[in-house]
């Protein structure tokens, strides 16, 4: 299948999510050939609409813009936003373990050079970078 016809696919769900769970759309059958491709370009296509102002979202029946007056829809719409602001949440936090690993190996590099600048200052033999040093004879 060719980008074009994915696209496109993707694009004849996409026209087809309507609003409340009834008319709710089933993502792709991501176990036919190629559908795995549709399927993450129909999530790209609502992934934009939602930066652009839109409402869709993921629910029991499938992708739907919920109606806020269907208590069904409400329901689906705040559980939908708790398992994002939970992605929100793991991503900050992993990105903040990220930063404080970043800046511990970037502090371990000075603190061996020093180590190495000290030892070669006092008279020792250079090491070479990620080598270790043996006791004479060994």
């Amino acid at each position: 299948m060719t980008r074009e016809e994915v696209h496109k696919l993707a694009e004849a769900y996409f026209v087809r999510i309507g609003d409340g769970h009834e008319n709710g759309v089933h993502r792709p059958d991501r176990k036919q050939p190629d559908m795995e491709r549709v399927d993450r370009d129909l999530r790209r296509m609502i992934n934009r609409e939602n930066k652009n102002g839109g409402c869709i979202i993921c629910g029991d029946t499938g992708y739907y813009r919920p109606i806020p007056s269907d208590p069904i829809d409400t329901l689906e719409y705040k559980t939908y936003r708790k398992m994002e602001d939970s992605r929100v949440h793991d991503i900050i936090i992993k990105n903040h373990m990220m930063d404080m690993a970043f800046e511990n190996r970037r502090r371990e590099v000075g603190y061996a050079a020093q180590i190495r600048d000290k030892r070669e200052a006092a008279g020792a033999e250079r090491v070479p970078e990620g080598g270790a040093e043996f006791p004479a004879g060994a």
